[in-house]
């Protein structure tokens, strides 16, 4: 059994190198020789080029999009926006009598924490429940500015989709009206080009809507955070300015 598929093997090798060899006596040509075909790969280039004037606007959001992630990366976090060295300064500054200084500290200051904290202190000498409503009402407001911020790079992820099925069907119905309009021979070429055009647009939408809507999620996260410690920072200086109110 072993020496039949030693044969069998020798077989299919040698027999195709015998067929394709050159008969004795007959001059070796270039029409002799085996062909070697290459195949064509697809370039960045070329996908650009294919996209059409939709897959460069899909190009331009991804590069406001990649700016506003960089930005708010950077500024949307909550050791910027709710400094424990700013709650140390404003209650030392308030423990020490020193509304006025508290407040003007406060009031430079242009993270979410300072806002709040400045307009607790402006409503010091007054009831519990006003202080409270004062840096409630601003916190508020800077919360839906902050969201607001972060609120961009959302409709940039839920737009660039919707792009990208826009050049779909554009490149689907270009396909189809070659099919059906188109009478010359390089009907295919065309329908093939058309049907590339409606693939390379919805694949640059969702390369920018998936990373787009993963840093959305990632923001979001942090901005809950921020809340939550501006929250709960905002309660240990309401005590503070209570406690001076009953001294």
């Amino acid at each position: 059994m072993f020496r039949l598929l030693l044969i069998a093997c020798l077989c299919l090798v040698v027999l195709p190198a015998v067929a394709q060899a050159p008969v004795s006596g007959e001059a070796v040509t270039a029409d002799t020789l085996p062909v070697v075909r290459t195949t064509d790969t697809i370039t960045l280039m070329m996908m650009i080029e294919q996209g059409g004037v939709i897959l460069w606007i899909i190009m331009g959001l991804g590069f406001i999009a990649l700016v506003l992630t960089l930005y708010l990366l950077v500024t949307v976090s909550p050791r910027r926006e709710a400094p424990a060295t700013l709650v140390k300064r404003a209650v030392a500054h308030v423990k020490a009598g020193e509304l006025q200084g508290a407040y003007h500290m406060c009031l430079e200051r242009d993270e979410f924490l300072a806002r709040v904290f400045a307009a607790g202190i402006k409503m010091a000498g007054h009831g519990r429940f006003v202080i409270q409503d004062a840096m409630e009402s601003e916190g508020e407001r800077m919360a839906a500015a902050l969201w607001q911020r972060i609120t961009y790079l959302n409709n940039i992820a839920m737009i660039a989709p919707l792009l990208g099925l826009l050049g779909t069907v554009w490149g689907m119905m270009r396909a189809f009206s070659a099919i059906a309009l188109d009478t010359a021979q390089v009907k295919g070429i065309t329908m093939a080009y058309s049907v590339s055009q409606a693939m390379i647009t919805t694949a640059g939408g969702l390369a920018l809507a998936i990373p787009a809507m993963a840093v959305y999620f990632l923001l979001r996260g942090r901005v809950l955070r921020i809340i939550a410690e501006v929250e709960a920072r905002s309660a240990e200086l309401i005590e503070v300015l209570a406690g001076e109110n009953k001294e």
